[in-house]
């Protein structure tokens, strides 16, 4: 006799990207970020997956991490804690400062660049 739970179905992006509990600081109060900064996608939808690092911009809004960009893309501060559709406009939610997750789990390339400029994320 079974009497393990068995998951029957997955629901979208309920995957985790922690690797452990232990220590996690969230940003309080949310970010926000800026629509018009993330592109869209085939079908018109602009997502931001659940670990995208984001950066925040003089104008005090977060926008998708850009490893070559000039204008402060390129230094991230923040995992999202969600997938978020920004569609509509700006959208208010959650991040990690700081935390321990499962690298294979990011939706971008974690790299030797990346690691260097999130030092309070440890990349597992």
């Amino acid at each position: 006799m079974r009497l393990q739970p068995i998951q029957s179905f997955e629901v979208q992006d309920s995957y985790e990207i922690l690797a452990s509990y232990e220590v996690i600081r969230e940003v309080v109060n949310g970010i926000t970020i800026d629509s018009t900064a993330v592109a869209a996608d085939g079908d018109g939808k602009k997502i931001l997956k659940k670990g995208q690092p984001v950066s925040k911009m003089a104008s005090g809004r977060y926008v998708p991490y850009n490893a070559g960009g000039s204008d402060g893309s390129e230094n991230p501060s923040v995992l999202l804690k969600h997938t978020i559709d920004v569609t509509d406009g700006d959208v208010v939610t959650g991040g990690y400062e700081v935390a321990k997750v499962i690298t294979e789990r990011i939706p971008i390339t974690v790299d030797a660049t990346l690691k260097g400029k999130m030092p309070n994320i440890v990349f597992a």
